[in-house]
C-alpha cells in the first residue's frame, strides 16, 4: 500500500519557508502535518459541529429573557420598522426618549437597527412573542460568529485549526451566553469576523480576487456596519491590508508605484463595489442614516467613541464611574473571563510567533493579531468609557481565539513522537471541557463566567458585577410561575422589574413586579420579591448576607447567588420605619426590634433601630445597632452617618 500523502493548506504552502541548507537545523520542526485522510476527517468534523451549532442553539433561545439593554433596543426596532414601512411618515422614532430626559434621546439614533427591524417585521406580522422572536433571530445570526472564526483559523492552519477555533468560541461562556439576547455586541462580532475572513480570502487571491470573495467581504463589512457604527473600521482595514499586501510583492509594488491604473482597474472596481455595497447594507434599515446617508454614520462614530453615558461599575471590589476605569480594565476581563485554554494558547503563540510565521502565512497572522490587539490599545489610548464587563470589546476576542487555535495547530506539528499528540489532545480536551461544563451546569446564566486563573465565579464574587444584564431574571420568573400560585392580593417587587416582567409575559404568567431599590426594600410593602445583585453592597455578597431570611429560591452560579426569590417573613420593619419617619417612637421601637429578631441580617432594620434608639436618647444601644448594620453592610451610608453624629455627641 502506498504511503499516505501529507497535505498542507494552500495558504500555508504560499508562506512556506525557503529551503534550508543541508547543514542547517531549524529550532522547531513543523513537519508533523496531517495526512490527506486525517485532514478530511477534521474537515468532516468541522462541518458536523457547525451544523449542530446551527440547529441546536436556536432550540435553547427561549430559555433567555431580555437583556438589560434589549427592552430599549426592541422599542428602537419597533419605531424604526414603523418609519421604514411608512417611508418616513411615522417619524415618532426621532421623538423617542426612553430615559425621561436623563440622557440625550438622540443616542439611540446612532445604532444601526437591522436585526431589530428584521425581528419586528416577523413578530408584528406573525404575532409571535417579540423577545422569543428576537432571540431566535439573534441566535441564527450569531452562528456566523462561530462559523467564521473557524473558517479564519482554517484559512491559516487547516481544518484541525478551524475545528479548534470554532470549539474555542463555542465554549467561551461570555460570548456564548450573550449571543442569545445581547442585540449588539455578539452580532457585531459575528459580522466583524465574517468580514475578516473575507479579507483573508481577498488578500490570498490578489491581485485578481474572485467576485465570490468580493461579495463575501462586502456582506461581512455591511452586516457589522449595520449593527454598530464601529464597523466603519473595516473600511480602512480593507485599504490597509490590501495595500500592504501589494507593497510586499515585487511585481505588484512596481505596478502600484507606477500608478498603473490599467493593471489595477479590476481590483479598484472590486474594492469600490465592496465599499458601496457595504455602505448600502449598513444604512438600509437605519432611519437616521436615511436622512443623512453620509454624515450620520461619522457623527454616530464620534458619539460612540466618546460615549457620554456614565454609570457606576464594580471593579476590583470598588464602585467607580464607567469613565474612570483603569487602563487594564479590558485586558483584565479578557484574561479572566475567557477560557484559560484560549488565553494560554494566545500568549504561547506570541512566544512562538517568530517560528510560526515561517510555517504559516505570516501576513495572515499579522492580520488576525492586528484586528484584535489594535482596537484594545486604541481603547486604552483614548481612555474610553467602558460599561459593565467587556461586552463592547467582544469583537476583539475573535482574533484572539483564532490565533490561539493556530498556536495549538503549530504545537501539533512540532511535537514528536506520536504519544505527544495524544497528550496535546488531552490538554485541549480538558481546556475545552472546563468552560463547557460550566455552560451546561449554569445554563442559561453563563455569561457571568470567570476562569480558573482567578478562582472562578466563587473566587471573584463581590468584586465584579456579575449579572449586569439580568439573565437570572428568567429562571427566577420560571420558578415563580411553576411554584407560586398567582394571587392578585399579593404584591411582588424587584430591583430589576423590567426584565422580570417581560419574562413573566414570556411565561404567560399574571405576576407583575414593581420597582424597589435593594437598599430600600424593607421600607416598601410587598409579599414576594426577586432580587438580583445589581447595586448591592459587594461586602454583603462576599460575606454571605445577600440572600436574606425568607429566601425560598436561589439562582446559583457554582456556589454563588445571582438571584433570589424572597417571601417576606415580617413587615415589622416597614411599619417601624414608617412610624419612625412620623416621629412615632412608641410604635417604631417595638416593631423594629421585632424586625431584627425575625431577621438578624436585616441591615436596614438595624440602621433604623439605631436611629430610633438615638432619638430615644439611648446612645449605647444606638451605637450597637449601627455597628451591627455596618457589620452586615460596611458601605451602607445611612448608619455610618448617624453613627458619626452619635459619636460626636458623646
Amino acid at each position: 500500500m502506498a504511503k499516505e500523502r501529507k497535505v498542507v493548506p494552500q495558504s500555508q504552502r504560499q508562506a512556506a519557508p525557503k529551503k534550508q541548507q543541508a547543514d542547517s537545523k531549524p529550532f522547531f520542526d513543523f513537519s508533523n502535518v496531517l495526512t490527506e485522510h486525517q485532514d478530511k476527517i477534521f474537515h468532516y468534523a468541522f462541518i458536523i459541529v457547525a451544523v449542530l451549532i446551527f440547529i441546536i442553539r436556536p432550540l435553547f433561545s427561549s430559555h433567555f429573557g431580555p437583556s438589560g439593554d434589549e427592552i430599549t433596543h426592541k422599542a428602537l426596532g419597533d419605531l424604526s420598522y414603523n418609519y421604514l414601512t411608512t417611508f418616513g411618515k411615522d417619524d415618532s422614532l426621532f421623538r423617542f426618549d426612553p430615559t425621561g430626559g436623563r440622557e440625550d434621546p438622540a443616542l439611540l439614533q446612532n445604532y444601526g437597527p437591522l436585526l431589530e427591524v428584521t425581528s419586528a417585521a416577523i413578530y408584528k406580522n406573525l404575532g409571535t412573542n417579540p423577545y422569543q422572536t428576537r432571540h431566535l433571530i439573534l441566535t441564527l445570526f450569531t452562528f456566523l460568529l462561530f462559523y467564521y472564526c473557524g473558517m479564519a483559523a482554517y484559512k491559516i492552519g487547516g481544518w484541525r485549526a478551524g475545528l479548534i477555533a470554532m470549539l474555542f468560541m463555542l465554549v467561551s461562556p461570555r460570548l456564548f451566553g450573550e449571543a442569545f439576547n445581547n442585540p449588539k455586541d455578539p452580532p457585531f462580532a459575528a459580522g466583524y469576523m465574517m468580514a475578516i475572513y473575507g479579507l483573508l480570502c481577498l488578500v490570498s487571491e490578489l491581485p485578481r480576487p474572485s467576485w465570490r470573495t468580493v461579495i463575501l467581504t462586502m456582506i461581512g463589512i455591511g452586516l457589522a456596519f449595520s449593527i454598530r457604527v464601529g464597523g466603519l473600521l473595516l473600511f480602512p482595514y480593507t485599504i490597509m491590508f490590501v495595500g500592504l499586501a501589494l507593497l510586499m510583492n515585487d511585481e505588484w509594488r512596481e505596478h502600484l508605484l507606477k500608478f498603473d491604473f490599467a493593471y489595477y482597474r479590476p481590483l479598484i472596481i472590486q474594492v469600490a463595489v465592496i465599499f458601496a455595497g457595504a455602505w448600502f447594507i449598513g444604512i438600509m434599515a437605519w432611519p437616521a442614516a436615511w436622512r443623512a446617508p453620509f454624515s450620520q454614520p461619522f457623527h454616530a462614530l464620534a458619539v460612540q467613541s466618546s460615549y457620554p453615558t456614565v454609570i457606576s461599575v464594580l471593579f476590583d471590589g470598588k464602585m467607580i464611574g464607567s469613565n474612570e476605569v483603569p487602563w487594564n480594565y479590558n485586558p483584565f476581563y479578557i484574561a479572566t473571563t475567557s477560557p484559560a485554554i484560549v488565553i494560554i494558547g494566545f500568549f504561547l503563540g506570541l512566544a512562538l510567533l517568530p517560528f510560526m510565521r515561517k510555517t504559516f502565512n505570516g501576513y495572515f497572522l499579522f492580520m488576525v493579531l492586528f484586528v484584535s490587539v489594535f482596537p484594545l490599545f486604541y481603547i486604552i489610548y483614548k481612555k474610553a468609557a467602558l460599561l459593565n464587563g467587556w461586552r463592547h470589546s467582544y469583537f476583539t476576542y475573535t482574533g484572539i481565539a483564532v490565533f490561539a487555535a493556530v498556536t495549538f495547530e503549530a504545537l501539533f506539528r512540532i511535537v514528536k513522537p506520536k504519544v505527544w499528540d495524544y497528550v496535546l489532545y488531552g490538554v485541549l480536551a480538558i481546556g475545552i471541557l472546563l468552560p463547557g461544563t460550566f455552560i451546561v451546569k449554569n445554563f442559561p446564566v453563563v455569561y457571568v463566567y470567570f476562569n480558573e486563573f482567578v478562582g472562578g465565579v466563587d473566587g471573584t464574587y463581590g468584586d465584579y458585577h456579575l449579572d449586569y444584564y439580568a439573565a437570572s431574571a428568567k429562571p427566577a420568573a420560571d420558578w415563580i410561575a411553576k411554584n407560586i400560585p398567582y394571587d392578585p392580593n399579593l404584591k411582588m417587587v424587584s430591583n430589576n422589574p423590567g426584565e422580570l416582567n417581560q419574562c413573566f409575559l414570556m411565561d404567560k404568567s399574571k405576576w407583575h413586579g414593581e420597582y424597589v431599590r435593594y437598599r430600600e426594600r424593607n421600607e416598601k410593602d410587598w409579599d414576594y420579591a426577586v432580587f438580583l445583585p445589581q447595586f448591592v453592597d459587594p461586602e454583603m455578597m462576599k460575606h454571605g448576607h445577600f440572600a436574606p431570611k425568607g429566601t425560598v429560591y436561589k439562582v446559583m452560579v457554582d456556589n454563588s447567588v445571582v438571584a433570589m426569590v424572597v417571601k417576606r417573613v415580617s413587615k415589622d420593619d416597614m411599619i417601624g420605619i414608617d412610624a419612625l419617619k412620623k416621629s412615632d417612637l412608641q410604635t417604631a421601637l417595638p416593631h423594629l426590634e421585632a424586625a431584627v429578631k425575625a431577621d438578624d441580617d436585616n441591615e436596614i432594620a438595624w440602621a433604623y433601630l439605631g436611629i430610633a434608639y438615638a432619638s430615644h436618647g439611648n446612645k449605647e444601644k444606638a451605637i450597637g445597632a449601627f455597628n451591627k448594620s455596618l457589620s452586615i453592610s460596611p458601605n451602607y451610608q445611612l448608619p455610618q452617618a448617624y453613627y458619626n453624629q452619635v459619636m460626636q455627641m458623646r
